[in-house]
């Protein structure tokens, strides 16, 4: 846990770093033990899926950008994430090793996502409703880049809290990953499903 806890600090340190220059951006950063991602698929066998707990990063918006006054339209906004690849883990240590090879773990030992365009395109219906956007970014896994498109839901938890969560299919070679197979025994299919829960909490940045 002592390990988690400080790979978890200095990552949103190393973040903070790289934007240093966002003057006046509202961000809310991981709030540990907050979020959650699964990683579900098919095998000749059996379905599977891998979940981690820890996910880290941030969300900026634009100072522009107001919840209380939100309309539809391109949010300026800014969001990085990154999963270690062994917090990804099932029930099974002999299927997370594979998983762990497949991956290239050794070589790549995160999971990285970095949004490019966010678009609002509903309000929510009540206080307590969700925002819906479309977003699209780059999701680098296993060393190599691929555009992705996905809904997010975004709900306002409190004055200072924002809880994200969405799902995307995506397919393992189109990251060089080859599907893991037991000759005679089982494959596992190419696609799989990415959903994911987020909470972030308010920020503030430190003064110039």
């Amino acid at each position: 846990m002592k390990t988690i806890c400080l790979l978890f600090v200095g990552v949103l340190a190393w973040h903070g770093a790289s934007l240093r220059g966002a003057d006046n951006w509202v961000r809310y950063t991981a709030q540990p033990g907050g979020g959650k991602v699964k990683v579900e698929g098919t095998s000749t066998v059996h379905d599977w899926s891998v979940e981690s707990k820890l996910i880290g990063g941030f969300v900026e918006f634009d100072p522009g950008f107001s919840f209380d006054n939100a309309r539809p339209g391109k949010v300026n906004a800014r969001v990085a994430v990154l999963i270690p690849v062994r917090q990804l883990k099932s029930d099974k240590t002999k299927m997370d090793t594979v998983m762990y090879d497949a991956m290239k773990e050794k070589d790549h030992r995160r999971i990285d996502y970095r949004l490019t365009e966010m678009t609002l395109k509903e309000t929510p219906k009540s206080p307590e409703g969700p925002f819906l956007f479309d977003s699209t970014g780059e999701l680098v896994v296993a060393g190599v880049t691929n555009k992705i498109s996905m809904p997010v839901t975004m709900t306002r938890v409190d004055d200072d809290k924002l809880k994200f969560s969405g799902s995307t299919s995506v397919k393992m070679t189109s990251f060089g990953i080859q599907p893991p197979t037991l000759v005679g025994i089982l494959s596992t299919g190419d696609d799989v499903k990415l959903t994911f829960e987020w909470l972030t909490v308010r920020k503030e940045l430190p003064a110039k």
